[in-house]
């Protein structure tokens, strides 16, 4: 893996972690609007395409898998 390919993984892994780590003020703004559960269902899709993204660029061939996050995010 090129260097390039290594930033991009690294980058890719830790946008993914900033989806996983909750936003206690963006989340309160939605259970205000209420539109907490929505908020939510647009976060596990985001989750679902980083992970397809992760398997299409860095997943046959490598290593690397993500890291599997706590429950608490």
């Amino acid at each position: 893996m090129t260097n390039k390919n290594e930033k991009r993984r690294d980058a890719l892994t830790i946008f993914t972690e900033s989806v996983h780590k909750p936003d206690h003020k963006l989340r309160a703004c939605a259970h205000n609007q209420g539109c907490f559960d929505e908020l939510m269902e647009w976060r596990d899709e985001v989750l679902q395409y980083l992970q397809t993204r992760h398997q299409q660029e860095f997943g046959s061939g490598h290593s690397y898998t993500p890291p599997n996050y706590p429950s608490r995010y």
